[in-house]
């Protein structure tokens, strides 16, 4: 009788120890390089990113997961993987700049490595269209107060953003950026856009030419991966966050702003609302392009190309609706 005790017990403990082992998260790592710009993406859960502790150093990464997990890589990485049960160091081979935000939908860490020695190339053509935006003279009295306009199209280049089949985020935002510029230039409006062609835009160069360009209004767009539209405004109180805001100085430019960018997400979702006769979602969330900036702004997600045709008319209507939104703002 006791050995069977014994045997059913050694039974147990074996199975729960096999059930523990399975209970890993799992974190896929993917990675591209670019100019001497490497970003490193790790999906996972959204607890997995939003409570990691991140530690950088100039050659080094250090990543603490909140538990166990299970790293999967696309292909062999040109930097050394260190993984332990709850910790991942990543060792570079050259002294880099090292900046990382979290991102939602699907929910990631992203880290963009910028070799210390490397300088860009810039283009003389795409530098002249961003010293010199396009402006119509001022008409008659507009419905919209705002005079300076950035617009920020999501991903670009090799970061195609969410996609599907061959339809990518990169191209619906640079086009809705595109038909965005065109109706407020017609409105007599000064606007810049963050990229106008298909080019990878790191997250502090876009922050730096935000800033740099003193809008009245900044809109970011992006897709979402469910049928939603989301509208996020930004938000200063998640103590987990607090390494993101001191990399990018963030603390004074936005809460000035707040309310404001507070107000321009209701006049924008209003709008979309009577639109598509849908609802829209709106949040709070520390999202670097918006803490940072200092003008009213918004991210708009539009829905997933699974579930909207993203054809002229559609555009129009998108269009439409942030046009009637900020129309709804200036009163």
């Amino acid at each position: 009788m006791f050995k069977k005790v014994i045997l059913i017990s050694s039974i147990l403990f074996f199975f729960a120890i096999t059930l523990s082992a399975q209970e890993k998260t799992e974190v896929l790592l993917k990675y591209s390089q670019q100019e001497g710009l490497t970003r490193i993406v790790f999906e996972t859960e959204e607890t997995y990113v939003s409570r990691a502790k991140i530690t950088t150093s100039a050659s080094k990464i250090k990543i603490e997961f909140p538990g166990p997990f299970n790293l999967t890589t696309e292909k062999k990485t040109p930097f050394e993987l260190v993984q332990a049960e709850k910790s991942l160091d990543i060792n570079l081979e050259e002294k880099s700049e090292i900046k990382f935000f979290r991102l939602p939908s699907p929910a990631r860490l992203v880290f963009d490595i910028q070799k210390k020695d490397f300088q860009p190339e810039k283009e003389e053509d795409t530098q002249q269209e961003q010293q010199q935006p396009e402006k119509q003279p001022e008409r008659q009295m507009s419905l919209i107060p705002a005079k300076i306009f950035v617009i920020d199209a999501g991903h670009g280049g090799y970061d195609f953003g969410i996609t599907y089949g061959n339809i990518s985020e990169k191209d619906i935002t640079l086009n809705l950026a595109r038909d965005l510029r065109t109706v407020l230039l017609k409105k007599g409006k000064t606007v810049f856009l963050v990229r106008r062609v298909d080019q990878y835009v790191s997250l502090s160069d876009r922050i730096h030419y935000v800033n740099q360009k003193r809008p009245d209004i900044l809109i970011s767009l992006h897709t979402s991966m469910s049928e939603n539209f989301v509208l996020y405004i930004p938000k200063f109180e998640e103590q987990e966050f607090k390494d993101l805001a001191d990399l990018y100085s963030i603390s004074s430019r936005q809460k000035k702003y707040i309310e404001n960018s507070n107000a321009l997400s209701e006049s924008i979702g209003k709008a979309i609302k009577e639109e598509f006769e849908t609802d829209v979602i709106r949040r709070q969330m520390p999202l670097p392009i918006l803490n940072s900036a200092a003008a009213p702004c918004v991210l708009l997600e539009v829905p997933s190309p699974k579930f909207l045709s993203y054809d002229q008319q559609v555009n129009k209507k998108i269009i439409d609706s942030i046009i009637n939104g900020l129309s709804l703002y200036g009163k």
